[in-house]
């Protein structure tokens, strides 16, 4: 009788540990499931991503058409596949020091809060992964900065990476273009 008490505990604590292993797989993939894609760009020397979900393709800096009468951080349009798309320029916004578009910039095309904009980038890191865990809230008291404007921070080793919230950003009135007036 002992024999098969002690057989008993052997198979009940193999299926404890197999239960506790398809907790650990669970976890992993719960957690997977909490991260988003960011484009990574630099502005005025910071970092900043923009959800993955809103972009939809990286451009180089092509020749703007200047339209007149508009506010600075629409430096022109582009032609893009025979549609007009504006060109956003963040800097302005994000209280950034205004600088010349250099010929090795980059657009990223981007559609958020019903509009469709190619973004203004000095550069384009690429594409990362950040788990929600990592995402710390923006903090207050950064004067002349727009904390409406971030959705988050996250600290790493090449610097702080600002998560922008582009369906904030781009619901502001001043990136309706009244067509009346121009």
């Amino acid at each position: 009788m002992k024999r098969k008490e002690h057989y008993d505990i052997k198979a009940t604590l193999r299926e404890m540990r197999e239960e506790y292993r398809r907790g650990l797989e669970q976890i992993e993939d719960d957690t997977a499931a909490e991260s988003s894609d960011y484009v990574v760009i630099r502005l005025g020397g910071e970092r900043y991503g923009l959800p993955g979900s809103a972009a939809r393709e990286v451009l180089r800096l092509p020749s703007l058409v200047r339209v007149p009468r508009v506010a600075a951080h629409f430096p022109g349009v582009i032609n893009l596949r025979g549609r007009i798309v504006a060109v956003t320029d963040l800097r302005p916004l994000l209280g950034l020091p205004d600088g010349e578009l250099r010929a090795g910039g980059r657009l990223v095309l981007a559609e958020a809060a019903g509009l469709l904009t190619a973004l203004v980038a000095e550069e384009v890191e690429g594409i990362r992964s950040i788990a929600a865990i990592d995402i710390a809230p923006f903090p207050e008291g950064l004067a002349d900065f727009p904390r409406e404007a971030v959705a988050g921070q996250v600290d790493e080793p090449q610097g702080m990476l600002m998560l922008l919230d582009l369906e904030r950003i781009l619901s502001r009135p001043e990136f309706v273009l009244d067509q009346k007036g121009a």
